[in-house]
C-alpha cells in the first residue's frame, strides 16, 4: 500500500498552534475603570450579580448569597475566555493583579481560602465570557486605545457585624479611583430606614468627590420591590437621592441617576431580559457610542499589521498556479511535445545545434524565454513571518501542499531537459523519443492540478473580498481541515480501505 502524508494530523496540530498563539497574544489588559456595587448586608447585591450573569457562571462558581455571610473579600467580575475563579493580590484598582490561587468553587467564610487572605490586600476575581466587560477603545484613562477589561466589583455589605472593611469609612469601599459608575443596592423595605439614610448620605459624599469619566453617575437598584409598588417607589427613590444630593451642596444636573425597581422572584423571562438590558445600558452609558465589544481573537485579527493579511497572498498563489498550469498545458500540443518539429527539419545540424533549435522552438511554444523562468513558476514559495499566528499552518499545510502539487511539474521539466540532451543526429523519430521519456511525468504533473487542494485555492478567492478578515481566516482553516480529511479518505478508498 502506498503511503500518503497525514495532512489531517498536520492540520490539526497547526490549528492548535494557531490557537495557542492567539491565546497568548490576546491576553486582555486590566483597565483601571470600575463599577462598584455597594449596599447593606443582604440588600440583594449578590442576587443582582447572579441575575445579570447567570448564563455565563458555572453553578460551583456562583457568588454565594450574602444572607449566609459567606465571604469577606471584595469580588471583582471581569472578562475571561472561560469562567474562572481566583484569589488575587491587588490592593488598588490600578495595581497589578497577582494570581494567588485558582478555586474550583466559590469559598465559604469558614474555608481556609477565605481565612488566609486579608480584605485590604486580596480579592476574589471571577472571570466570565461576557463581552460587556471588554472596553474596545481602552479604559478612558490610559493613552493606549486597545481593548481592556472593565471590572464590576461587589463589595462586602455593611451592617453585617463581622467585617472591619464593611464597617469602615465609606470612602474605603464605596468608590474606586477611576469609576465608570457606582451601583447602590437597597431593599425596598429599608429604603426609608435610618441606617440606609445615613449610609446613603455617606455614599453620596463619596460619590461627589469620586473620579468619573464624565459627571457623577449612579445606578440605584431597589430590590424586593413588588411590581404594583415599583412606579411609586421609583419616584420616591429618585426624590430621596436627589434631595440628599442637594443637601450636600450639589446641583441636580451634576448627577446622572438611573433608578431600577425589581423583584427578581416575580420576573418572567421577558421582564428579566428587559431588566438586564436596562441595567447594562444605564451602567455603560458614559462610554457613549463605543464599538460593539469583539471577541479578543477577532479584535486581534483586526489589529494585525497590513502585511499579515493573507488574502492578497492567496490571490497571488492562485494567479501563479494558473500561470504554471498554462505553461504545462502548452508543453504538449495535440500530443506533440515540440509541436511541428521532426528530424527532417533538423538535417545537417550537429547534436548541440539540434538541441538548441528544439529548445528555442519549445520555449516559444511555452511562451517563455528560458528554462529558469519556467522553473521559477514550478517552485512557488510565499512565506509568512515566523511570528504570524498562522505561520505553522501556512508552512506545514499550505506551503507543503503547494510543494506537493508542483513537484511533478518540476520533475517533468527535469525530464524534458534530460530527454533534450539525449537528442542527436541519430535520433530516428523525435516525437516518439519525447513521448517515450515524457508522457508519464507529463500526465502526473497535469493530473496534480485537478485536485481538492487546487479547488480550495480557487474557492479561497471568494474570501479575498471578504470585509471581515476573521471570517476569511476561519473559513480557510475550516476548508483546509476538510480538504485534508478528504485527501486522506480518498487515498485509502483507492486502496480499498475505508476508515
Amino acid at each position: 500500500m502506498s503511503k500518503t502524508t497525514n495532512y489531517t494530523a498536520i492540520t490539526v496540530a497547526a490549528l492548535q498552534s494557531f490557537a495557542k498563539k492567539m491565546e497568548k497574544e490576546t491576553q486582555l489588559k486590566d483597565g483601571c475603570l470600575t463599577a462598584r456595587i455597594v449596599g447593606e448586608f443582604s440588600a440583594g447585591k449578590t442576587r443582582l450579580l447572579k441575575e445579570l450573569l447567570n448564563e455565563v457562571i458555572p453553578a460551583d462558581l456562583f457568588p454565594v448569597s450574602s444572607i449566609e455571610r459567606q465571604t469577606k473579600l471584595q469580588l471583582e467580575m471581569t472578562y475571561g475566555e472561560q469562567a474562572e475563579l481566583t484569589v488575587i493580590e491587588r490592593e488598588a484598582d490600578y495595581s497589578e493583579a497577582k494570581v494567588v490561587k485558582k478555586l474550583s468553587k466559590f469559598p465559604h467564610r469558614e474555608d481556609k481560602d477565605c481565612q488566609d487572605y486579608q480584605p485590604e490586600k486580596h480579592r476574589l476575581r471571577l472571570s466570565v465570557p461576557e463581552p460587556r466587560f471588554i472596553l474596545p477603545e481602552g479604559d478612558g484613562y490610559s493613552e493606549e486605545k486597545v481593548p481592556m477589561r472593565l471590572f464590576l466589583i461587589d463589595t462586602p455589605g455593611w451592617n453585617s457585624g463581622e467585617d472591619d472593611i464593611a464597617e469602615s469609612d465609606a470612602s474605603d469601599i464605596m468608590a474606586g479611583h477611576h469609576n465608570l459608575g457606582l451601583v447602590y443596592v437597597t431593599d425596598a423595605s429599608r429604603l426609608d430606614g435610618k441606617t440606609n439614610q445615613q449610609r446613603l448620605t455617606d455614599f453620596l459624599e463619596v460619590l461627589q468627590e469620586a473620579d468619573f469619566l464624565s459627571e457623577a453617575h449612579l445606578v440605584f437598584v431597589v430590590t424586593h420591590c413588588p411590581p404594583q409598588e415599583q412606579v411609586k417607589l421609583r419616584k420616591r427613590a429618585e426624590s430621596h437621592v436627589l434631595a440628599l444630593w442637594k443637601e450636600l451642596g450639589n446641583e441636580e444636573d451634576e448627577l446622572t441617576l438611573h433608578v431600577l425597581c425589581v423583584d427578581f422572584g416575580q420576573m418572567n423571562k421577558e421582564q428579566h431580559q428587559q431588566f438586564k438590558q436596562d441595567f447594562w445600558q444605564y451602567l455603560l452609558a458614559p462610554l457613549g457610542a463605543q464599538k460593539t465589544p469583539l471577541n479578543p481573537w477577532v479584535s486581534q485579527i483586526h489589529h494585525w499589521p497590513k502585511e499579515w493579511d493573507i488574502r492578497p497572498k492567496l490571490s497571488d498563489i492562485q494567479t501563479r498556479l494558473h500561470k504554471a498550469k498554462q505553461f504545462l498545458e502548452r508543453a504538449c500540443i495535440e500530443q506533440e511535445f515540440v509541436k511541428g518539429m521532426n528530424m527532417y527539419r533538423l538535417l545537417g545540424l550537429n547534436a548541440a545545434e539540434i538541441q538548441k533549435r528544439i529548445k528555442d522552438v519549445w520555449l516559444r511554444q511555452i511562451g517563455e524565454q528560458s528554462f529558469e523562468s519556467i522553473s521559477v513558476a514550478f517552485k512557488l514559495h510565499i512565506s509568512l513571518p515566523s511570528e504570524h499566528p498562522l505561520a505553522d499552518w501556512w508552512n506545514s499545510y499550505l506551503q507543503a501542499k503547494l510543494n506537493e502539487l508542483l513537484k511533478p511539474s518540476q520533475d517533468f521539466l527535469i525530464s524534458f531537459e534530460k530527454s533534450l540532451v539525449a537528442v542527436n543526429p541519430q535520433t530516428e523519430d523525435l516525437q516518439k523519443h519525447f513521448t517515450a521519456h515524457l508522457a508519464l511525468p507529463y500526465k502526473q504533473a497535469l493530473a496534480n492540478f485537478d485536485s481538492s487542494f487546487t479547488r480550495l485555492i480557487d474557492t479561497a478567492q471568494l474570501l479575498v473580498n471578504e470585509t471581515a478578515p476573521e471570517k476569511a481566516v476561519a473559513t480557510l482553516l475550516t476548508l483546509s481541515l476538510l480538504e485534508s480529511r478528504y485527501t486522506e479518505h480518498y487515498h485509502y478508498a483507492q486502496q480499498g480501505i475505508f476508515v
